[in-house]
């Protein structure tokens, strides 16, 4: 997971969010506002969001954080929306499908929670030192089914092999995490980067308590 950079709503759901009765209805532009703002990741799992449909349900889920169950004074709340993967691996689901009308109460647009998350470098596992924060990514999330964490891994594996070839040098080593924590030109993360960059800068700590 990474902290999302809540970018101002988009000037279409500003005039639709203003109209008098108006409820939450997704939209093409409200769709494509989150995406280029997550770079086009899920906002919890981290897989790659595909983009030739942004209209469907099927490449894109809109989630609101704080569900509109639970909230309806937020359901047109933009810095309440985030965008989703579709949140299904055969008949397992995850991330906004296996979350449903439930609530995300850890806050993915500060640093707090994101300071207590770890992951495992030997099974890709994520975890937070936060108690309920650590249900919600394992039980409300479903964030270690057990292919999400052999992507997650298997990227991890694929830049320790470059590393392995190229040199673990201080430059090399922030020259990955400042390809793997900012967006490409076309405005994408890479997937499952989350891991990557928690790795190369606990590689960097080390470092610099050597020195």
């Amino acid at each position: 997971m990474r902290k999302i950079q809540k970018q101002p709503e988009p000037r279409e759901w500003t005039e639709y969010r203003l109209t008098p009765g108006a409820h939450y209805e997704a939209s093409s532009e409200l769709r494509q506002a989150l995406l280029e703002e997550q770079g086009c990741l899920c906002a919890y799992c981290m897989r790659r969001i595909p983009v030739h449909d942004v209209n469907s349900n099927e490449t894109t889920r809109i989630d609101h954080v704080l569900s509109r169950r639970n909230h309806p004074e937020l359901q047109l709340s933009y810095s309440n929306m985030v965008v989703c993967c579709p949140g299904a691996i055969n008949t397992s689901f995850h991330c906004d499908k296996q979350k449903g009308e439930n609530d995300v109460t850890f806050n993915l647009f500060g640093d707090h929670f994101f300071d207590t998350l770890s992951y495992s470098s030997k099974d890709g596992k994520l975890q937070s030192s936060d108690a309920e924060s650590n249900r919600q990514i394992n039980t409300l999330l479903n964030l270690n089914h057990a292919l999400l964490k052999r992507n997650r891994l298997e990227t991890l594996r694929g830049v320790i092999r470059m590393l392995d070839r190229m040199g673990w040098t201080v430059s090399t080593m922030r020259h990955q995490i400042d390809t793997w924590d900012n967006k490409d030109q076309q405005g994408r993360y890479k997937p499952y980067n989350g891991i990557v960059v928690w790795f190369l800068k606990k590689k960097m700590r080390q470092v610099d308590n050597r020195i």
